[in-house]
Formats: C-alpha cells, sequence, structure tokens
C-alpha cells in the first residue's frame, strides 16, 4: 500500500474542518480570511455561517488553501461582497458559494476588481463561469479604455449574459466595437447596428463586423443616417410612453396640469449635483404655456402637500419597475440596478436626484431611524466600506422598501429582516 505524506494528511483533515494553520506569521488563507469577515457578520444567523463555510469549503477546494495575500486579498472582497449581496436574496449557500468562486477565480485572473463586483451579481441570475466572467471584465476594461462609452461597453456584457454568447463571440463583437471608437463613429447607432442584427441571427460575428464596418464607412462620406435594426438595450432609454394622466385631487386646480414628459436618466458614468431641483409647477398652480427656464422652488408651509401630490405619481413609477431584473448599470424597464430605480422613480415625476447611491446619500435631509415616510431613500452597506446599496421605503408601518435585487430583479422587501437591519446606514428625505 502506498503511504500518504503525513502533511498532507494534516492539510485534508485542516480543510475539512475550515482551518488551516498559517503558512507564515500574519498570513490566513482564503477560506480563513473568508471565515474570519463572515464570523464579525452579524448579518448571517450561526446557521448561514455555518452553511456557508460548508459550501465554501466543497466549491473552493484547493484554492481555499491559497494564501490571502496580494490580488487574492482583492478576490477575497469581491467573493465577500458576492456572499452578502446572496444574503439579500435569501439564496441558497451552495448557489453563493459558486458565484463568490467564479468572482474570485476572475480577480486572480486579472479582472478588475471593481467591475467584477458589478458583472458578478449576474451569477444569480445563470451560472456564469470564472473564465467567462473574467472575458467580460477584461473586456468591459479595454473598450471603455479604448473610447468606447460606458455605457455601451455594459450593454455588450449584458447582451452577452442574456443570449449566452460565448467568449469568442463577445470578443468579435467586443472588438469591432473598439474599432468603430477608433474611427469616430456614433458608439451607440454603431452597437445599435451590431447587436440589433447580431440578436436576428442568420449570420456569424465575423461576417456581421465586416458588414457593419464597411456600411459605417460608406455613410460617414455621404453623411446618411444609419437605418438601424429594432434594437433596445438597457442604457438607452426607451421611448417615453404619452403621460398619464394625474391623480384627482380632492381640491383640483382651476386648470388641470398637464404632466411633463419623463426626463431621459443620466448616463451610469455621469454623477449629477447632490443638490435636488424640481421642474414641476408648484402645488395647486396650472403648468405655464411655456415653460419658464426655472420654475419657482416649493414654499416651506406648502411642502408636506406636495409631496402628498408627489406620492401617488412616485409609487406608480417605482412599482412599474417590479420584476425588471437586475442589469449592472442598467436604466430601463428592461434592465435596472439599485440607485438608477431611484433616481427614474423621482425622475418621471420631475424630482432630478443623482445617478449613483453614494450621491444619493448626500441628497435631502437626514430620517431618524424609524422615522420613514413613503419615498425615503434607505441605504446599505454591502461592501463593508461604506453606502453601495439603496431603496425606498413604500410602506413605513411594515416597513418595505422598493430595490433591485441581484437574483429576483426588482421587489418589495421587509426592512425588519436582519439581513437588512445589520447592513443598514440610514435614510434620506428627498422632498420635504
Amino acid at each position: 500500500m502506498k503511504r500518504i505524506p503525513l502533511v498532507a494528511v494534516v492539510a485534508a483533515a485542516a480543510l475539512a474542518f475550515g482551518r488551516l494553520p498559517c503558512r507564515a506569521q500574519g498570513s490566513r488563507t482564503v477560506l480563513q480570511a473568508i471565515d474570519a469577515a463572515l464570523s464579525s457578520d452579524q448579518g448571517f444567523s450561526p446557521a448561514q455561517r455555518a452553511a456557508l463555510a460548508s459550501a465554501l469549503r466543497t466549491r473552493f477546494a484547493d484554492y481555499g488553501l491559497q494564501t490571502a495575500t496580494g490580488l487574492r486579498s482583492s478576490a477575497v472582497q469581491v467573493a465577500l461582497h458576492m456572499l452578502v449581496e446572496g444574503s439579500f436574496d435569501e439564496v441558497p449557500a451552495e448557489r453563493a458559494a459558486e458565484v463568490a468562486f467564479a468572482a474570485y477565480q476572475a480577480v486572480t485572473r486579472g479582472a478588475p476588481p471593481e467591475v467584477v463586483e458589478g458583472i458578478g451579481l449576474y451569477g444569480y441570475r445563470k451560472r456564469v463561469p470564472a473564465a467567462l466572467l473574467s472575458a467580460w471584465a477584461n473586456g468591459y476594461t479595454q473598450m471603455t479604455s479604448n473610447g468606447v462609452p460606458a455605457d455601451v461597453a455594459a450593454d455588450l456584457v449584458r447582451a452577452a449574459m442574456e443570449n449566452d454568447w460565448d467568449e469568442a463571440a463577445f470578443d468579435i463583437l467586443k472588438w469591432s466595437i473598439v474599432h468603430a471608437a477608433k474611427e469616430r463613429f456614433n458608439a451607440r447607432d454603431y452597437s445599435t447596428y451590431l447587436l440589433g442584427h447580431m440578436l436576428k441571427g442568420g449570420k456569424k460575428p465575423g461576417a456581421l463586423t465586416g458588414e457593419a464596418q464597411t456600411y459605417f464607412k460608406r455613410i460617414a462620406k455621404t453623411g446618411e443616417r444609419p437605418v438601424l435594426p429594432p434594437y433596445e438595450g438597457s442604457f438607452s432609454p426607451l421611448p417615453v410612453e404619452a403621460p398619464q394622466a394625474p391623480p384627482k385631487q380632492a381640491a383640483p386646480p382651476a386648470a388641470p396640469a398637464q404632466a411633463p414628459a419623463a426626463p431621459q436618466p443620466s448616463m451610469p458614468s455621469v454623477e449629477t449635483a447632490p443638490r435636488v431641483e424640481t421642474v414641476s409647477p408648484p402645488p395647486n398652480r396650472p403648468a405655464a404655456a411655456a415653460p419658464a427656464p426655472r420654475p419657482p422652488a416649493r414654499k416651506p408651509a406648502a411642502a408636506a402637500e406636495g409631496f402628498a401630490r408627489l406620492w401617488p405619481g412616485l409609487e406608480r413609477a417605482s412599482k412599474s419597475y417590479l420584476g425588471t431584473p437586475y442589469v449592472w448599470g442598467g436604466m430601463t424597464h428592461r434592465g435596472i440596478d439599485c440607485s438608477a430605480l431611484t433616481q427614474n422613480s423621482y425622475g418621471e415625476n420631475t424630482v432630478a436626484i443623482p445617478r449613483v447611491s453614494q450621491q444619493q446619500w448626500k441628497t435631502g435631509t437626514t430620517v431618524s431611524d424609524e422615522g420613514w415616510r413613503e419615498g425615503d431613500l434607505v441605504f446599505f452597506n454591502t461592501l463593508g466600506h461604506g453606502v453601495s446599496h439603496v431603496g425606498m421605503i413604500v410602506d413605513p408601518k411594515g416597513p418595505q422598501f422598493i430595490h433591485a435585487s441581484s437574483s429576483k430583479g426588482v421587489m418589495i422587501a421587509d426592512l425588519s429582516k436582519n439581513y437588512y437591519k445589520t447592513r443598514y446606514l440610514g435614510a434620506r428625505r428627498v422632498v420635504p
């Protein structure tokens, strides 16, 4: 019988119990680093921590024995973010471990951690191999560093994920869009042409990109507008439908005010100022025949009445996104992220707030704990270093809030649940 070295027996036993002696003074293995973070996170119950520890030992296997230093340290932090987001959605421990491992591998393969933190959550919608996740993250970085707008680059990643395009197809489309940017073609038109025809089928990516480049070179010389196929991305707002009539009021104004069209939300890469401005007429006053450059601000005495008029539209706008899938940086009913949900809901009711959650945190006024009102923004720390998630109160008595969940899409959740309470940072009131 072949004798097994004693060191291998010790290592295997240590791995089975989720512990391995440090390889050097002060160093920790990947599993030890994750286990320490989970143990100090009060958002997980003892039973949840035990289930995750078991699933992580199985999924990480020998990778869990690696020393958590350098690039692996960053990869551990991204993996922890995947686990926390999974707890928000109450996903099974085995699935959370699978998503965390794919994200860990993508970062250790050189994919940028900040991009993996966003697109890694796609693993909760469908299983994404680490190699493909790494290709998407690196591809996004290659596109944006070569002049491709961030929303176009992110939309290619979304389209590849939703349509199960393999890495080879993704690479061909990626470099074609990069080439278009260098040729100074309109990036959104080019991407719409390319992806729209890709979804129609019938042509392979290589042939399609050659056709697209020839076509856009020709119209660049003639000055024609491109003929584009039907295509709706998650980053270009859909056509605005005719506005619905405003809800009836107890004492309607003398002349009905026409609801203004919803403003186009800003792109993910652009942060608007944290100041809130309204572009609707003040309460009990009909809209002017010609829009003024800047409407008068609400009077403090009318603030409560103003919000009472605002809330029905705000509630209707936010709930229109229920079931919309999570998309990293998404801004439409085809796909949306947490801060775009809150920005769009207010924006569709003519109240401007910033695009990203960190800037939304600086908007409006502070609301004391459990002093919530409908429409208040509630903020969470899912990354361990400040604001990283936002939702909006829809029922303060529940308390319930609406937010964009990575696996379930836009949903209404109970704020009193432990994994929300332990990561809750505070609330802000946008309109007094």
